[in-house]
């Protein structure tokens, strides 16, 4: 039983969100900036600003 919450909560702690950063030109920046009409997402893609 205590191998299924260990199982448990570790697939729990392994599949919560992952914030990556973003490249643009060689520097990094945080999820959420805007640069030059592009927006940083969370999976550390550019996409453009609405």
């Amino acid at each position: 039983m205590k191998q299924v919450f260990l199982a448990l909560f570790l697939m729990i702690v392994t599949t919560s969100a992952a914030y990556a950063d973003c490249i643009y030109d060689g520097k990094t920046y945080p999820t959420g900036t805007d640069l030059g009409g592009l927006i940083c997402q969370p999976d550390g893609t550019w996409k453009p600003s609405r």
